[in-house]
């Protein structure tokens, strides 16, 4: 298992001109209101086309354990089962997949109370394990290559991606960190393009320069049609998702919100 601060390198193959970054958190499969329609129509969406890839960031397992919020007796599946199933999603999207994350579903009901990891054994079984990061990834993307000449060099992004943040409106988890170009989380099932910004002293310019740091949270996978948020009086989350866009040539992040298409 590789520490956070190791960085996970990613480089799109060459003939990638342009890449689209898929976050996904919050599936919570097992849950009672988990829509599988959504997730499955959002994986065929992303395997349409070759240069689709994931960031997964927690929360994919429900795990309901006892004490914890979720209900153990109305979760669809075992947390057996839901691994297997998360381990299945894995495969299916292996090649595909930049960096995994637990959820507070999987580290405070399993690694905290057992001392275990099941998205972990999820990508090793997938043999992506060293996707794998717990708390959080820093991700360093190059899109492009040269022509073989070294008259073109790759375009660089770097992500942060972690499951839970604080996006207050005079301070963001984002705000805390340098260096980075995209701000990746989840938990809250408040789908959100908030991009943040910043003031930078340049040392080689001698002068101040404005940077934007994009942070999206996605929606979830659930149903509002049970479960412990209408209990609890939450509204209901937006079935909102957005995808990243990068491309190479010039520092280009694009991001699109849209809703999965469902088939009829």
């Amino acid at each position: 298992m590789f520490p956070e601060t190791k960085p996970i390198i990613f480089r799109a193959p060459a003939n990638q001109k342009k890449i689209e970054i898929y976050p996904i958190h919050d599936l919570h499969y097992g849950n009672e209101c988990f829509n599988l329609q959504r997730w499955n129509a959002l994986k065929s969406e992303i395997l349409a086309e070759p240069n689709r890839y994931v960031i997964w960031i927690g929360d994919l397992m429900e795990n309901a354990v006892p004490g914890s919020k979720s209900d153990v007796f109305t979760q669809t599946h075992t947390p057996l089962e839901q691994r297997e199933f998360i381990t299945e999603q894995f495969k299916d999207l292996a090649d595909r997949t930049i960096s995994i994350n637990d959820g507070n579903h999987e580290y405070n009901r399993s690694t905290r109370n057992a001392g275990l990891y099941p998205l972990y054994d999820c990508a090793c079984i997938a043999g992506i394990e060293d996707k794998y990061r717990s708390a959080y990834s820093v991700i360093d993307i190059a899109v492009g290559n040269d022509d073989g000449q070294g008259h073109r060099k790759p375009m660089h992004y770097v992500v942060f991606s972690t499951h839970k943040a604080k996006t207050l409106k005079s301070f963001a988890s984002c705000d805390a960190l340098d260096g980075f170009d995209i701000f990746l989380y989840g938990h809250d099932h408040d789908s959100i393009d908030h991009p943040r910004g910043k003031l930078v002293y340049s040392l080689t310019k001698k002068t101040v320069l404005f940077k934007s740091i994009e942070m999206i949270n996605c929606g979830s996978f659930l149903e509002y049609s049970g479960g412990y948020s209408p209990r609890s009086g939450w509204r209901p989350g937006s079935n909102k998702f957005y995808k990243i866009i990068l491309c190479d040539g010039t520092k280009d992040i694009v991001t699109v919100g849209f809703y999965p298409r469902l088939s009829s």
